[in-house]
């Protein structure tokens, strides 16, 4: 008698080639150490996937949905586009800083897999910095037209502060014990719209009182 299909066997591959993916990187993870995480056989992973290359796609694809369904920008708040440029890019970090898994993926794929697959591999990687960077120009863009944020180019501000919150992610999943202390997403959010927040100034990074507080009070 055949047996049943596993409804469930998809869902614990993924997440046991995020583990392992994640552990080990491309090269080193194999789809015999996979199946063995997810309690199957070999075969197993072969019922849903052709090879190593699918099953990594479509680990990206899982995680890459799962934080996009979390993170929607924002609807308009009583604080206006800058609390909810805050609120989007806190919630962008704590993603990270809470499922270190999914930073362990987008640095495999930036680093060790670079030059293989290429065109595929490069887009994916394209796609996910024009997600960030088109999430937050729509909000700097919704700052302008209310008066909360106070920009020239929205385009040019995205690009400095994505590429902020990749340079945290990435000084957080390499030295992790040097900055963890560091890593308050709602302080690091309150502090990179602070900059362009219209009628306040930017901060003198002297370390006086004044600022200090302005940054710890920054969350919507």
């Amino acid at each position: 008698m055949p047996r049943t299909p596993d409804p469930h066997l998809r869902d614990r591959l993924i997440a046991a080639a995020t583990e392992q993916f994640a552990a080990v990187g491309y090269a080193g993870a194999t789809l015999d150490a996979i199946a063995a995480r997810a309690g199957v056989t070999k075969g197993g992973v072969y019922f849903h996937f052709a090879g190593k290359e699918e099953l990594f796609f479509a680990v990206l694809d899982h995680w890459r949905e799962r934080r996009r369904r979390v993170l929607q920008v924002p609807n308009p708040t009583p604080g206006g586009a800058a609390a909810a440029l805050r609120e989007f890019l806190a919630g962008y970090l704590a993603f990270h800083f809470h499922a270190p898994a999914a930073t362990h993926l987008l640095r495999v794929l930036a680093t060790e897999l670079r030059g293989r697959f290429t065109a595929r591999l490069r887009e994916d990687d394209r796609h996910e910095q024009r997600w960030l960077r088109a999430s937050v120009r729509e909000l700097l863009v919704q700052g302008q037209r209310d008066g909360t944020l106070d920009i020239e180019d929205p385009a040019l501000t995205a690009f400095v502060v994505s590429a902020a919150v990749a340079g945290v992610l990435e000084q957080w999943h390499t030295s992790p014990t040097d900055v963890e202390a560091l890593c308050d997403e709602r302080q690091l959010a309150g502090l990179l719209v602070q900059r362009y927040a219209a009628g306040r100034a930017a901060p003198r990074g002297d370390g006086d009182a004044d600022d200090d507080f302005a940054f710890r009070t920054a969350g919507p």
